[in-house]
């Protein structure tokens, strides 16, 4: 299950995601999708991207709605 305090995530969207080891490592993202099952796909900083299940995600920035720079 993801843990957030935004309600929901829309394509486009700018998290942080927490990593389980610590609160304090943190990496940056964008949603590629945001399936019913309320989990998400996103595009790390670094280029690879993740089907994220589970975690601890915060919205840092809302997005355009559109694909990743855009």
């Amino acid at each position: 299950m993801i843990v957030s305090q935004t309600p929901e995530f829309h394509v486009g969207d700018r998290v942080w995601v927490y990593r389980e080891s610590s609160y304090a490592a943190v990496e940056s993202a964008v949603v590629l999708e945001a399936p019913a099952d309320r989990s998400l796909r996103l595009e790390y900083g670094d280029g690879h991207r993740g089907h994220l299940r589970a975690g601890r995600v915060e919205l840092l920035a809302p997005g355009s709605g559109g694909p990743p720079g855009t």
